[in-house]
């Protein structure tokens, strides 16, 4: 083998490496947030700690597409790592929420450019016909890290500690960092560096961060406060978009968005998005709070989702090329409506076996849409724009889960908020094995009901969303077919 495919195939594995430690990043967080809400108090603020992280991923990420289009793939990749390495540290020093919560942010800013870098430098060094499969590869290294991602967080927060959910991103990234500066090799750059539009992104950060504000505390503030902070965030985005149609140079591509396919791609990444966290988020809530089970239970069941989410994706990413479009996203988003819906199902009682079946479904689903819009938005766009390309679409990904996020969380807390006044800590009580064992039964019973009850309203919320991405596949085009390029 020359000198050329062995580098090439070094780079992909390199972005595979970096690929687990963003997936092990949400499988371990996932897993161990009710550990760390038992720890660290605040249950009320549970959805920040997502969402904050969230967010600043949202904003940023365009800008790294940006970014690597003008300076290259190679040196913004590894600005992006090392500040997501930088805030995984500060995560694990976290001594109260608030304190995590702004930690989560910052790791969030070096985090918004690993995905979608590790999927541009693929499609940069992969020819059109292997880009399906290995994208393929890329999706399915997310459910070997939810297998691997639970099964670590569970032994972290019962052996060393919570804080090294954080920590293990370390090693992983030093590795990733370390054989992207050795062998990855790009032409110099040439032409003129548009700077980057930091007024529009602040705007940016108001406008979603308020309308976040409103979603996760709504049950906290006046009608008055509502309307106002709605207005404020609405204002904040309008004057974005004022300013991104007169810069030369946007901080979105949005033009990209007059194509069909990219506009369904981008809707339904922002959907599926919401699902995933929605679902990622409050599954280990029931298994520990409701059905009593430990982190470990929890990773499983979310390891169960994943996996199903790898072996569809490694499947499809074989065949990709020679499929329609159409068919293909309708089939997916079929499957997850029912995964999804079966979760109205589950009650108290049961034990998490049909939970995991729901997960299959789940999981099926969201990989093939996740493997079959990312190779649809690559193959739509030339190289020069592929960076933008990316970005925008994993923006509308990244912006999906922060508004459901602080939608599901907000949900929870309303559910919670009208059953039982003033029992937002009511994980911390189900959670801790200490404090749960010492609780009356009938106690137990109630708060394990008030709990169950919250749950199933924020399960109604993601059928509702299932069912959009559902209704987005049946308006893209019917004759696209997968594996090309312009």
């Amino acid at each position: 083998m020359s000198e050329k495919p062995v580098r090439r195939e070094l780079v992909i594995a390199a972005m595979l490496i970096s690929t687990f430690m963003a997936a092990v990043e949400v499988t371990v967080i996932s897993t161990a947030m009710p550990t760390i809400v038992a720890k660290l108090g605040g249950f009320s603020l549970f959805s920040w700690a997502f969402g904050a992280y969230l967010l600043t991923q949202a904003v940023v990420t365009p800008l790294y597409g940006r970014l690597a289009d003008s300076f290259g793939r190679k040196r913004v990749y590894l600005a992006s790592a090392g500040l997501f390495l930088v805030g995984s540290l500060l995560c694990g020093c976290a001594w109260s929420m608030v304190s995590l919560i702004v930690f989560r942010a910052v790791q969030g800013i070096g985090g918004g450019g690993l995905a979608p870098l590790a999927t541009i430098i693929i499609g940069d060094v992969s020819e059109p016909a292997e880009r399906p499969r290995m994208l393929g590869y890329v999706s399915g290294i997310w459910g070997i890290s939810a297998i691997i991602g639970p099964l670590l967080g569970a032994f972290f927060v019962h052996s060393l500690g919570w804080p090294f959910v954080f920590w293990v991103n370390l090693p992983i990234g030093l590795v990733a960092m370390a054989m992207v500066a050795r062998f990855l090799h790009e032409p110099p750059r040439t032409g003129r560096h548009q700077p980057i539009d930091l007024p529009g992104a602040a705007l940016l950060v108001l406008g979603i961060g308020v309308i976040m504000l409103v979603l996760v505390e709504v049950e906290l503030l006046t009608a008055t406060g509502i309307v106002g902070l709605l207005g404020l965030g609405l204002l904040a985005l309008l004057a974005f978009a004022w300013r991104e149609r007169r810069m030369a140079d946007p901080l979105l591509a949005a033009h990209l968005l007059r194509r069909r396919m990219i506009l369904a791609a981008n809707v339904s990444a922002a959907l599926c998005g919401s699902l995933l966290l929605g679902t990622a988020s409050f599954l280990p809530t029931w298994v520990q709070g409701v059905a009593g089970g430990d982190a470990l239970l929890a990773g499983v069941v979310l390891g169960v989702l994943c996996v199903c989410w790898t072996l569809t994706a490694m499947a499809l990413g074989r065949h990709l090329a020679r499929l329609r479009f159409r068919p293909v996203a309708i089939s997916g988003s079929i499957v997850l409506v029912a995964g999804v819906c079966g979760l109205l199902t589950v009650a108290p009682q049961q034990t998490v076996l049909w939970l995991s079946i729901c997960c299959v479904a789940i999981g099926a689903g969201l990989g093939t849409q996740s493997l079959v819009f990312t190779v649809a938005v690559q193959s739509s766009v030339a190289r020069t724009d592929r960076g933008r390309a990316m970005g925008l679409f994993f923006f509308s990904r990244l912006l999906g889960q922060a508004l459901g996020t602080a939608a599901f969380g907000g949900v929870l807390n309303r559910g919670l908020a009208q059953a039982a006044p003033g029992t937002h800590d009511i994980v911390r009580e189900l959670v801790d094995n200490v404090r749960r064992a010492a609780l009356a039964r009938s106690e137990l019973n109630r708060l394990i009901g008030t709990l169950a009850g919250a749950l199933h309203s924020v399960f109604i919320l993601a059928a509702i969303i299932a069912v959009g991405a559902l209704l987005v596949t049946l308006f893209v085009p019917p004759r696209e077919q997968l594996g090309r390029e312009l």
